[in-house]
Parts: C-alpha cells; sequence; structure tokens
C-alpha cells in the first residue's frame, strides 16, 4: 500500500476552457492540448481512465493531486479568490470522475489573503478536498507576510495536509535555458519560502501545521547549518530579526515539517532521513511530470533498501498518520 503525496491533475473540461480563454498559454492540439512555447502537455495529466490504471498498476492506496504550479501562480501573478474556486471545483470534479481514487487539494486565493480562509474552508467542505495546496510564495509576495497568518492558523486548526510546491517568484533571464527554472529555480524558491517561515515564527506558533515540502525540501535541508549560522552569529553578521520570532535554532523546526521522496537520488534520500528523522518522509511522485518520479522509478528502489518498518511508514504509514488528523 503507498500513499502519493504529490501528483498533478487538472480535467479535460478545464483544459478546454483555459484554451477558448487563451489563459496560460494552453491550447487545443490535436485530441490534447499543448502549452504554448512548451510543446505538448503530457496527456496523463487529464485521462482520468489512465491516471486510475497507473493508481492500480502501482499499488497506489491515495493519490494526492493538485493543479500544476504555473496555473496556481507566477511571478507578478496568483489566483485570486474566483479563479481558486474554479481550481477547487475542477480539482473535485477530477476527483469524482477518477471514483475517490485521489484526494484533491485545495488552493487558497493568495492574491486576495483576506479571503484565503474562507474559500480553503469552502472547498474543504463543500468540495470535499482533502487538504490545501501552496505556492512558494503570492505572486512573488512572500508567505511570512502577516496577511497569510490566518491562513496558516485555519490549517493547524483544522489539522490538514498543506502541501507545498514550488512557484517562481521571481523572473531571471538564467532561467530561460536548461530548464534551469524547473530544476534549480523551483528548488531555491521553497528553500527561501520555508527559511523565512522558520524565522517568521510560523512554525513556533503553529506547532499542528502538517506542512509537506515537494522534491524534498529543495535547498532547504542542505542549509539547516547556515540558517543556524544566522541565528548563532553573536557580533560582527548578528541579525535580532534571526532570533526575535524564535526560540530555538532554525534547523531544529525542520522536525516539525514533512518531505516528500522527490530527490531523484538514493543519497539526498538517505540525508532527509538522517537529518529529520524517517516520520518526516512521506512518498510522493510529480505524477505525471518526466522532471519529477511519475512511477516512482527513484524512490521505490532506494526505500526498498530500507528496514521494512521504515519502507512501510514512508510509503503508507507516516501520510496515513498526517491524513488521519484532519477535521
Amino acid at each position: 500500500m503507498i500513499i502519493d503525496v504529490h501528483a498533478h491533475a487538472l480535467t479535460r473540461e478545464f483544459l478546454a476552457e483555459l484554451a477558448r480563454e487563451n489563459a496560460f498559454g494552453i491550447e487545443v492540439k490535436g485530441d490534447g492540448f499543448g502549452f504554448g512555447g512548451y510543446g505538448s502537455l503530457d496527456p496523463m495529466l487529464s485521462d482520468v481512465e489512465g491516471a486510475v490504471r497507473s493508481l492500480t498498476a502501482r499499488d497506489i492506496t491515495l493519490q494526492l493531486v493538485s493543479p500544476p504550479p504555473r496555473i496556481v501562480g507566477h511571478a507578478g501573478w496568483g489566483a485570486d479568490r474566483a479563479f481558486a474556486r474554479r481550481l477547487n471545483r475542477q480539482t473535485a470534479d477530477f476527483v469524482r470522475q477518477a471514483g475517490n481514487r485521489h484526494g484533491g487539494l485545495a488552493v487558497p486565493a493568495l492574491t486576495e489573503p483576506e479571503h484565503a480562509v474562507a474559500e480553503i474552508r469552502r472547498a474543504l467542505d463543500e468540495d470535499g478536498l482533502t487538504g490545501v495546496a501552496l505556492p512558494t510564495s503570492a505572486a512573488g509576495r512572500p508567505l511570512d507576510d502577516p496577511a497569510f497568518e490566518p491562513l496558516f492558523a485555519e490549517c493547524a486548526r483544522r489539522g490538514v495536509i498543506v502541501f507545498m510546491h514550488p512557484t517562481t517568484g521571481v523572473e531571471r533571464p538564467a532561467f530561460g535555458q536548461y530548464t534551469m527554472l524547473q530544476l534549480v529555480g523551483w528548488p531555491s524558491e521553497t528553500g527561501l519560502c520555508v527559511a523565512r517561515l522558520i524565522f517568521a515564527g510560523v512554525f513556533e506558533r503553529h506547532p499542528g501545521l502538517k506542512l509537506v515540502l515537494a522534491h524534498g525540501g529543495g535547498t532547504l535541508a542542505m542549509l539547516a547549518g547556515r540558517l543556524d549560522l544566522a541565528y548563532e552569529a553573536p557580533h560582527y553578521e548578528a541579525n535580532a530579526d534571526c532570533r526575535k520570532n524564535i526560540s530555538r535554532p532554525p534547523s531544529s523546526y525542520l522536525k516539525q515539517i514533512f518531505f516528500d521522496t522527490v530527490v531523484a537520488h538514493p543519497s539526498a534520500l538517505r540525508y532527509l532521513i538522517d537529518l529529520v528523522g524517517h516520520a518526516q518522509i512521506v512518498f510522493g511522485s510529480d505524477f505525471p511530470f518526466e522532471i519529477g518520479d511519475p512511477v516512482g522509478a527513484k524512490a521505490l528502489p532506494a526505500i526498498a533498501e530500507l528496514p521494512d518498518h521504515i519502507a512501510a511508514d514512508i510509503l503508507y504509514n507516516n501520510a496515513a498518520k498526517i491524513l488521519s488528523n484532519a477535521r
């Protein structure tokens, strides 16, 4: 049995709507869809029957799905209340069409933070979604902004899973070649976002927050000791902001955070387990994207080398425990 916390889906109906609206560069291409300037979209993104067959073939008990990151937000743009509602309803439609083999994750209205909590409540209670999907910024606005405090408080109160996937906070020309945006830019966005949340005291104030990070947390884990240096600096490089909101070293808060297995290298997975403990690791695939681990070809062999009880926790038990705490 496996719970996959990291996958993406859009309904064909919603993609067709976006194509008619000339939104996000989505266009109809033959029997499928294209993404302007990037070629064809993987048909499995919207193939409900294919997604269900894939779950069965891979012994996936439950797969959590959210919209692809570019649809949720990008530099200078993010989902407002109206678009967040459209996203959440189409995610609920996908889950229903797939026979409830999936759990949908709700996108909050981050560019209208005053409506973020209301839309999350509506999506969870009315649409029946399972948890929350957060980007790493609100159209470039950092999530440690006090305007988002009610959102974190509500997610912690309800105990729902909060899956964070990177988005582009700042455009840089250097990201425009060699797939650098996905390979380097997005993992760095996760590290930046969560480091700021730690120093801002979000995890200190909300110890019940169930945050799960895509791609093994990006660069965050490798920065653990460096973040502590800023907290410990005694003289010339001391920064009062690095201590005023937290009562212990930043790296200690990593043990409150969950990390998925989409790290693409067995040594990186072993490092994460050593750093935060295997109870903080959950299986993810980034299905269906090729720059991910869509069928677990990278993670599953590495997990199989672990003791059976640790492997079982990573593949199923840890995520099941998170999901069982929701209310």
